[in-house]
């Protein structure tokens, strides 16, 4: 009996609390600059952090992990095959590239296909890595880390708002929009993709360091030539700008385009054709494709959002209740 007292207990605690991670709640993929679910294919631009594709890579004039000093797992992952000319996997400069020592760090690259690397006209690679595995058996589960990414993006989405974006317009009729909340811990708004395609101007006014929450509906969605703003600063000018804490979780789009714009925060977006073509994002970018010449810094999201409602002061008293009266029959159990 004392057993199924304290499962009951258990159970009730769980149900209503969220448990407080220790990992990114982007699963696997929170550690990745980029982490793609299907194919990727870039040109003339780097990844600044890690990056992982469940297809295959198409890579040309490309950099990845060049701001990664230490990093334990391979730079580069992917499913598929990968085909790449001119390029590096890690933390060097061209003129470092043959001397390794103290932060130099060429990279690791771990293919589950085939890799072709171009050559030069001296047979040479075109490419400098530290050491590439073909065929190899992968360090996670892409499938098991797409369903993740796609419950949490649906659920999130489905979260309340905790308060409303204002919108107005400028002279042009493109819209000015403003989230403002006031929560030290969690700020969640809603916003329709029809919106945010068409803004000139993006301000965010919330406690630094809570979490935001913007969830964009619709099936195709464009981030494009708007500027980002923290406490009236543009983002380029404003170095604390809280990219960690930021969410753009588009839990309903099929399509993504980026372009002409410095996207504060990271992206998620795990059922978009992502193209990102020109520009950089200062966060994770997940999604279900990627392909142009868009620019990745990695600022990984660190912030936290619940996967259930949080409860009501209600339902809180109800929760005391109960366990008082757990408390009681145990009581009466052992007299």
């Amino acid at each position: 009996m004392k057993g199924v007292i304290l499962r009951v207990f258990l159970f009730l605690c769980l149900s209503l609390f969220p448990l407080s991670a220790g990992a990114s709640q982007l699963g696997v993929a929170g550690d990745y600059n980029e982490f793609i679910l299907g194919d990727i294919s870039q040109s003339g631009t780097d990844s600044w952090g890690p990056v992982a594709a469940m297809g295959n890579a198409t890579y040309l004039d490309m950099s990845i992990a060049s701001q990664i000093k230490v990093n334990p797992q391979p730079e580069l992952v992917v499913g598929g095959n990968l085909n790449w000319t001119n390029g590096s996997v890690g933390y060097f400069t061209k003129e470092d590239s043959g001397n390794l020592t103290g932060d130099n760090k060429k990279g690791d690259i771990l293919v589950g296909g085939q890799a072709t690397i171009g050559k030069d006209a001296g047979g040479y690679d075109t490419v400098t890595y530290r050491s590439l595995k073909q065929g190899a058996a992968l360090p996670f589960s892409f499938s098991g880390a797409q369903a993740h990414l796609q419950d949490m993006s649906t659920l999130w989405g489905n979260l309340s708002p905790t308060a409303v974006p204002t919108s107005t317009t400028d002279q042009f009729g493109k819209f000015l929009i403003t989230l403002s909340g006031n929560n030290k811990d969690l700020n969640i708004f809603n916003l329709n993709a029809n919106l945010i395609s068409n803004a000139s101007k993006f301000s965010i006014d919330v406690p630094f360091g809570s979490t935001l929450l913007v969830n964009i509906s619709g099936t195709a969605a464009s981030l494009q030539n708007f500027g980002f703003f923290y406490d009236d600063i543009q983002g380029d000018y404003n170095p604390n700008f809280p990219d960690q804490y930021i969410l753009y979780n588009f839990f309903e789009a099929t399509s993504l385009a980026i372009a002409g714009i410095e996207v504060h925060g990271s992206i998620l977006a795990p059922w978009a054709d992502t193209l990102f073509s020109n520009g950089h994002i200062e966060g994770n970018l997940i999604a279900k494709s990627l392909f142009g010449t868009g620019e990745a810094h990695n600022e990984l999201f660190e912030g936290w959002v619940p996967v259930k409602p949080v409860p009501e002061p209600a339902t809180l008293i109800l929760l005391g209740s109960g366990l008082m009266g757990i408390a009681a029959l145990r009581r009466r159990m052992k007299s």
